[in-house]
């Protein structure tokens, strides 16, 4: 390992490092993310086209698709403030992401957790670092917030802040978002930026009467329902003349 897990690497040999990791795709996902897609490119990959202009996607999650196809130019965007807070910080300050992040799990306790839960409610777009504490050490990963837009998640039953990460994930992670355009923003804002040979991968929330899955769509306090779901496929409809389009669920 070139780095010391208390110490901030030089600039110089950050800039180094990920010239080197820049070989290899970036595969660990920092976050853990419900209904994430981390399977489909890895079983599907000749479901996705081999070339486009643009790649979008307007529910970016967890992010995998994006982190599997690595496209040269993306334009990333949720709805979740919070989530994209982390992805700009992921981007343009990994190593504070990661130290921070490792400082608050070194002394994690039940107490901590909500101390840090309140702490991050207190904020709309929260903290990047108390985001990845308690995405690592909630129950079973999971984001979900109440009608006041506070993530309201208990601490997990068994030893949830497990951290398989070293800084070389962060600065792969950081590299891969390097060119991509990353907005809070809502999905239709999104799909009206999509040109002509544009790339749209759509994978949006499971909607109200999926009650088996009720923990998966309550990401913000607007719950994506039915009628969210109509006016996505209307918007899909009228731009898969002009842009490839895949859409999971």
């Amino acid at each position: 390992n070139l780095f010391h897990e208390n110490l901030f690497p030089s600039k110089i040999l950050v800039e180094i490092y990920q010239q080197i990791l820049a070989l290899y795709p970036y595969r660990k996902m920092i976050i853990k993310w419900p209904g994430g897609k981390k399977w489909l490119y890895k079983k599907h990959s000749s479901i996705f086209p081999n070339s486009y202009n643009n790649y979008i996607e307007p529910f970016f999650g967890g992010g995998s698709v994006f982190f599997d196809l690595a496209p040269k130019k993306a334009r990333l965007s949720d709805i979740n403030p919070r989530l994209i807070s982390l992805y700009l910080m992921l981007r343009d300050d990994p190593e504070k992401l990661f130290y921070g992040t490792l400082k608050l799990l070194e002394t994690h306790t039940d107490a901590q957790y909500y101390e840090i839960r309140e702490k991050f409610n207190k904020t709309k777009k929260g903290s990047p670092i108390l985001f990845l504490y308690l995405n690592r050490t909630c129950f079973n990963g999971v984001y979900r917030e109440n009608l006041k837009g506070e993530f309201n998640v208990p601490i997990g039953k068994r030893n949830s802040s497990y951290f398989p990460f070293q800084l070389s994930d962060f600065l792969q992670g950081a590299l891969a978002l390097k060119d991509a355009e990353i907005s809070c923003c809502d999905y239709l804002d999104a799909m009206k930026k999509a040109e002509k040979g544009d790339f749209i991968y759509i994978d949006p929330p499971y909607i109200k009467y999926e009650k088996d899955y009720d923990a998966f769509r309550k990401y913000n306090e607007k719950v994506f329902d039915q009628e969210d779901l109509e006016i996505l496929a209307d918007a899909a409809n009228s731009l898969k003349k002009k842009c490839n389009i895949l859409i999971s669920n």
